[in-house]
């Protein structure tokens, strides 16, 4: 089950990199359009860098979102190891108890 899970993150680390990747794609034509000076102002163009920004925008907030998310899963994965730990804990002291 542990490697089904490195397995299934692996993926997902896989995903997200090439996701950022397109993100830092579409970011680096924003800023050379931007920064070449070629940026006529029609419509096209206008267009066509406010749908690349939108994109670059919602790629970075989906891959803060999937962090997010698995974050909150190591950490109720790691509170439910504890929770197990602490009855473990609690049955240890009470035969102690017993035998005190």
């Amino acid at each position: 089950v542990r490697e089904e899970g490195g397995v299934e993150r692996k993926r997902a680390e896989t995903d997200r990199e090439r996701e950022m990747q397109k993100a830092e794609q579409q970011q680096a034509k924003l800023e050379g359009l931007a920064n070449s000076g070629n940026l006529s102002f029609n419509g096209g163009d206008d267009e066509e860098l406010s749908r690349s920004a939108l994109s670059t925008f919602r790629a970075k907030e989906e891959e803060i979102e999937r962090k997010t998310m698995e974050v909150r899963e190591r950490f109720q994965a790691q509170l439910g190891r504890v929770e197990e730990e602490s009855k473990r804990l609690a049955m240890i002291r009470e035969e102690l108890e017993a035998f005190g």
